[in-house]
C-alpha cells in the first residue's frame, strides 16, 4: 500500500471515531435533558428532538465538507472553491453559536419555557440554513466534477452551436443593411454595432473552447470545466445580439403597419372633424377644430412613411396631431359621442402604449449599466399608467391615460438614448 493510500486511510478511520464519539456524547445530553427538564416538570418537545438531530448532522457535515473542500481546492483552485470556502466558515460560525445554545438547554441552570423555545428554534434554524448551504456549494462542485467528464461531448456541441450561430450572424448582417436601407439612423440605432458584438463573442467563446479541447488532450485540466462555462456564456451573448436584430426589423415591420393604418384612417377622422369644424355649436369651438384640422393636413403632408421612415416617430407626430383634433372636436360633441369616439380610438391608443413600452423597455434591459434614473423612472411611470388605462371603466379617461403611457415611454427612450450617447 502506497503512503497516499495509508494517509487516506488512517484520515477516514480517524474521522469515523470521531463521529461515534461525537454521537454518543450528544445520547449522554440528550438522556440528562430528559432527565433535567423531568425534575423540573418539562415535557421534552419534537422541536428539542430536531434541534439535536440538526446540530448532530450540522457537525457531520462540516467535517465532510472540510475533507471536499481540501480537494476542491486540489481540482479546482481556491477561486473556485471560494463558495464552498464561505459557506464552510459560515457553517462552523453557526455551528459553535447552536453548541453554545444547547449547552444553556442543558446546564444544571433552570431556563423559561420561552428561552427553551426561542434557543431550540435558533438551533434548528442555524443548522438547517447551514446545512442547505454546504449542501447547494457542494452540489455545485459535483456539476462541475460531471462537467470535466463530460467536457468532450460538451466541447463537441457547444462547437456546433458555435458553428449554427455564425450562420445566424450573416442573416443578421443581411437585416442589418435591410434596415440601414429602409429606415433612419435613429431607428437602426440600437442594433447597428450587435453583429460586430455577436462576432467578437464568438471569437472569445471559440478561444475558450479551445482552450477547454486543449485541457481535454492533456489529461483533464482542472480549467476545463470554467473554459466551457464560459464559451457557453459568451455563446448565449452573442444569441443574444444576433437575436436583437432580428427582433427589431419584425419591430419596425410591425410599426410600419400600424403606421399605414393610423394613416388610413386620418382622412375619415378630418372629414368627420370638418363637419363639427362646418357647423361648431359656437366659434371658438369651430375656431379649436379648425386649428386641429390644419395641423394634422401639415402633418401627413409630410408623408410620413416617405420622409421620416422611423414608422415609431412618425406614428407619435401623427397620433399626436390626431389627438389635438379628437380633443379639439370632442368638446364640440355631446357626452355620448364622445363616449363613442374614445371607445373607438382606445384600442390603437393601447396598442401604440403597449408597442412604445416594450420597445423603449428593450432598449432599456440591454443596457442597464449606462442609461440612468431618469429614463428608467419615466418608463415605470408609463407601466403604471398603461395599467390604468387598461383598468379604467371610463373610455374618455382610459384614452387620455393610455396616450400620456405612450408619451412617458416615448421621454424614457429619448432619455435613455441620451444616456446612452453621453
Amino acid at each position: 500500500m502506497s503512503l497516499a493510500s495509508s494517509l487516506v486511510v488512517v484520515a477516514v478511520t480517524v474521522g469515523i471515531v470521531v463521529a461515534g464519539a461525537l454521537i454518543l456524547g450528544f445520547v449522554l445530553l440528550v438522556r440528562r435533558g430528559r432527565g433535567d427538564t423531568a425534575a423540573r416538570g418539562v415535557t421534552v418537545d419534537d422541536r428539542d428532538t430536531r434541534a439535536r438531530v440538526a446540530l448532530v448532522r450540522l457537525d457531520d457535515e462540516v467535517q465532510e465538507a472540510a475533507d471536499e473542500l481540501a480537494f476542491a481546492v486540489a481540482q479546482f483552485g481556491e477561486e473556485r472553491s471560494r463558495a464552498l470556502s464561505d459557506a464552510l466558515t459560515a457553517a462552523r460560525l453557526s455551528l459553535v453559536e447552536s453548541f453554545a445554545l444547547q449547552q444553556k438547554l442543558d446546564d444544571a441552570t433552570p431556563d423559561t419555557a420561552t428561552q427553551q423555545r426561542e434557543w431550540r428554534a435558533r438551533i434548528l434554524s442555524r443548522c438547517e440554513t447551514a446545512s442547505s448551504t454546504l449542501a447547494r456549494e457542494r452540489r455545485q462542485l459535483d456539476d462541475a466534477r460531471r462537467l470535466e467528464r463530460r467536457a468532450p461531448d460538451e466541447i463537441d456541441r457547444l462547437t456546433a452551436e458555435l458553428e449554427a450561430i455564425e450562420g445566424r450572424v450573416g442573416e443578421a448582417d443581411r437585416a442589418l443593411a435591410r434596415l440601414v436601407e429602409s429606415f433612419a439612423p435613429a431607428a437602426v440605432a440600437p442594433v447597428v454595432t450587435k453583429p460586430h458584438e455577436a462576432r467578437t463573442r464568438l471569437s472569445d467563446a471559440r478561444a475558450r473552447l479551445e482552450d477547454a479541447r486543449a485541457g481535454a488532450d492533456v489529461g483533464g485540466a482542472s480549467s476545463i470545466s470554467g473554459a466551457v462555462a464560459d464559451a457557453e456564456r459568451m455563446l448565449r451573448a452573442a444569441d443574444r445580439a444576433v437575436s436583437e436584430v432580428h427582433e427589431l426589423d419584425a419591430s419596425l415591420a410591425r410599426s410600419t403597419e400600424h403606421l399605414a393604418t393610423v394613416l388610413a384612417e386620418a382622412p375619415a377622422m378630418i372629414t368627420s372633424a370638418s363637419t363639427v369644424r362646418d357647423s361648431p355649436p359656437d366659434p371658438e369651438t369651430g375656431a379649436r377644430v379648425g386649428e386641429a384640422v390644419i395641423a394634422l393636413e401639415s402633418v401627413l403632408a409630410r408623408d410620413p412613411r416617405s420622409t421620416r421612415r422611423d414608422p415609431d416617430a412618425a406614428t407619435a407626430d401623427l397620433e399626436s396631431a390626431l389627438a389635438a383634433l379628437d380633443a379639439a372636436v370632442s368638446r364640440a360633441r355631446s357626452e355620448q359621442q364622445r363616449l363613442d369616439h374614445a371607445r373607438a380610438a382606445l384600442a390603437g391608443a393601447l396598442l401604440t402604449a403597449r408597442s412604445q413600452i416594450a420597445t423603449t423597455a428593450a432598449y432599456i434591459g440591454h443596457r442597464r449599466g449606462t442609461v440612468g434614473g431618469e429614463a428608467r423612472t419615466r418608463l415605470a411611470e408609463a407601466e403604471r399608467l398603461l395599467s390604468i388605462a387598461e383598468a379604467e371603466a371610463d373610455p374618455v379617461v382610459a384614452l387620455d391615460t393610455a396616450r400620456s403611457s405612450a408619451t412617458y415611454s416615448r421621454d424614457a427612450d429619448a432619455l435613455a438614448r441620451y444616456d446612452l450617447g453621453r
